[in-house]
């Protein structure tokens, strides 16, 4: 593999976890608006509204780190 190929598969993957990220939590969230169910919580468990905003930076995080990787691989020109 070359030095090119490298650079692509770490810059790729630190876009695709970013990407994983936001939209598996804003999949979790939307879910949450629409049932007023919770992935993961048991019957009718509260969710507390920090844990609801902690969520929404999760969603943030991965959008910037979505958006570093993209930019990262095409200045990289490796697109």
């Amino acid at each position: 593999m070359g030095e090119t190929s490298w650079a692509f598969l770490l810059v790729g993957s630190f876009a695709a976890v970013g990407a994983a990220m936001a939209v598996g939590t804003l999949a979790a969230l939307v879910r949450y608006h629409r049932t007023g169910v919770f992935p993961g919580a048991e019957d009718q468990e509260a969710v507390s509204e920090r844990r609801i905003v902690a969520m929404w930076f999760r969603v943030g995080i991965g959008v910037v780190l979505t958006i570093i990787g993209i930019v990262a691989i095409d200045r990289a020109g490796i697109w």
